[in-house]
């Protein structure tokens, strides 16, 4: 029983690190996400999202994941106010390998630990060396970008 006691403070005391913040502590300009579908067969689909601050943030601010449509996504930083992530979806190669020269990796997807709606996401970033998880919600989509097919070949 002490044992019991023993392990679920540490789980407690481990957790207590994680916490969802208030309010991001820098501003946010602009968040969107606009899904993608490419013109060519076997390209597939995704969607990209976007955050910019309205100023570059301190050091000692690192953003981790964020939790976006059932995912885990990691960030990339663009420059110093702009983050991207991004997933994409192929179509079933199984069928199509036949008529390719070689075989096509489905990409590994992570799945979130968060119930968001469709227009919410849970940003995962530290601060002064603590996790902190931050929903963002009423997030805008922009208008579906369709890119086009490749020209023939002659």
């Amino acid at each position: 029983m002490k044992a019991l006691y023993v392990l679920m403070t540490l789980v407690f005391i481990s957790c207590s690190s994680q916490k969802e913040a208030k309010s991001l502590p820098f501003s946010t300009d602009e968040v969107y996400f606009q899904k993608w579908i490419g013109g060519q067969r076997l390209t597939g689909s995704g969607t990209d999202f976007y955050i910019r601050f309205k100023e570059p943030f301190s050091v000692n601010f690192k953003i981790k994941k964020l939790y976006f449509h059932g995912r885990e996504l990691e960030v990339i930083k663009r420059n110093d106010s702009v983050f991207t992530a991004s997933y994409s979806q192929r179509p079933n190669v199984d069928q199509e390998l036949n008529e390719t020269d070689g075989q096509i990796e489905t990409p590994k997807v992570v799945k979130s630990k968060f119930e968001l709606k469709n227009n919410e996401a849970i940003l995962e970033f530290e601060q002064d060396c603590k996790t902190q998880f931050f929903k963002i919600t009423n997030i805008k989509e922009k208008e579906l970008l369709a890119y086009p097919s490749a020209k023939p070949r002659n």
